[in-house]
């Protein structure tokens, strides 16, 4: 929950205290935050080694996509569960849609391109190479997509919100 949704909401506490003084309505304030960060303390974050951990990804703009391999094949052997919750998924974090337990919302946006490298262009064989690494951990409807389209698109990713992955299969977060 954002701090601008925390400031919109009106706690059961909210009447008495917007009749007292901003003590009482920074306590009040207080609680209704700590009751909804409470299901966040719960998640994990990816490298959690506790099976059955759900790994819950925030706003996320990517990395290399070796360890993000490491990562979902850890995510996978451990039987953790990933839900793609922020604003944001980027490049490598959408590798995420490979994990065997996955939901995404709706208002995500995910954003799609090809590998390269930082201080070297990749040849071709290595293009080619990532691009399928990449591609193998996207459901079969995104991946072909990927391997056509998206993959020779390098410094401008392709953008597809996470109502559209739901529509195509992909399970919504509840």
């Amino acid at each position: 929950m954002t701090k601008f949704n925390l400031l919109r909401m009106r706690p059961a506490c909210a009447p008495a205290a917007y009749a007292l003084r901003r003590p009482v309505l920074s306590l009040c304030l207080a609680a209704a935050l700590a009751v909804s960060m409470q299901s966040a303390a719960h998640a994990a974050k990816p490298g959690s080694q506790k099976p059955g951990a759900i790994i819950v990804i925030p706003n996320d703009y990517g990395g290399s996509v070796r360890k993000r391999t490491e990562e979902i094949r850890q995510i996978n052997r451990l039987g953790q569960a990933v839900e793609i919750r922020g604003r944001v998924c980027m490049s490598s974090c959408t590798m995420f849609l490979g994990a065997n337990t996955v939901c995404v919302l709706p208002e995500t946006s995910f954003a799609f391109h090809g590998p390269y490298r930082f201080f070297s262009k990749l040849t071709s064989l290595e293009f080619d190479r990532w691009s399928r690494v990449i591609a193998a951990h996207y459901p079969s409807f995104l991946r072909s997509w990927y391997m056509q389209t998206a993959r020779f698109r390098i410094h401008n990713p392709m953008k597809i919100k996470g109502r559209e992955l739901i529509r195509l299969g992909v399970p919504r977060c509840p």
